[in-house]
């Protein structure tokens, strides 16, 4: 009997960017250098400094967002975008080599909806080897992943789910519950390197108290049955 053969998912990378100028050219290098992406896309949420001039520079389309917001700037690229599959990566994250080989093989099963890559921090310290060890904690238990993890999903799935969560912020983890809804998301041990930069602005236990009841905030209020809406509630209260 032939055995199917695997015909390779179209790729479509999307960065959401504010401010970016300092990360974005790297960023989209990181994900170039795979080769295997049908189209690399900067979701702009209407920065005035260098970033659209020089993510087109980078060989990045840019879409110039009509609302400002992680999630919603995600959601409104992705409608211009024809890959089978949606992969976020953050501005500044880098993207792995052998990244895009990493998904395909994944999704070679068909009942995986998506996943994400686990990640590591650069430099790395003591504080950000506890973090990246929360955080594929958090993924091995709850199969909820972040978006600084950059995230990646079916077409198929998104659409059955009215498209990509427009919100300003937790829209990472209302994706991850999607992705539950369809199957069991993967964790790849191929890792993204991510900027600790995020967690220099404040001290370390603050922002880790503030993550987690954000998170678990969210969860509980979705387990409640109350809807998404559009993230403003979180973002105001992390940053």
């Amino acid at each position: 009997m032939k055995k199917d053969t695997f015909i390779p998912l179209s790729l479509s990378a999307i960065i959401p960017t504010f401010n970016e100028e300092q990360e974005v050219t790297a960023a989209i290098e990181s994900l170039k250098q795979n080769g295997d992406f049908l189209e690399i896309v900067v979701a702009d949420g209407g920065s005035p400094d260098a970033t659209c001039p020089l993510a087109e520079s980078a060989g990045a389309r840019v879409v110039h967002c009509k609302k400002k917001g992680r999630g919603m700037q995600i959601a409104e690229a992705w409608e211009s975008c024809t890959g089978d599959v949606l992969v976020v990566l953050h501005a500044d994250v880098r993207f792995p080599g052998q990244g895009a080989k990493a998904i395909q093989g994944c999704l070679k099963n068909s009942k995986t909806p998506g996943g994400a890559f686990s990640m590591g921090f650069t430099p790395s310290t003591a504080r950000t080897r506890l973090i990246s060890f929360l955080n594929h904690l958090r993924c091995r238990t709850s199969a909820i992943s972040f978006g600084d993890q950059c995230q990646f999903v079916r077409r198929s799935v998104l659409e059955s789910a009215g498209g990509f969560p427009a919100m300003k912020l937790m829209e990472d983890v209302e994706l991850s519950l999607i992705m539950k809804g369809k199957g069991k998301p993967a964790l790849l041990p191929l890792a993204v390197t991510v900027s600790p930069r995020r967690w220099e602005t404040t001290p370390f236990s603050q922002g880790v108290t503030r993550v987690l009841f954000l998170f678990f905030t969210y969860l509980f209020r979705r387990k409640l049955g109350h809807a998404p809406g559009d993230g403003s509630w979180y973002h105001q209260r992390y940053y």
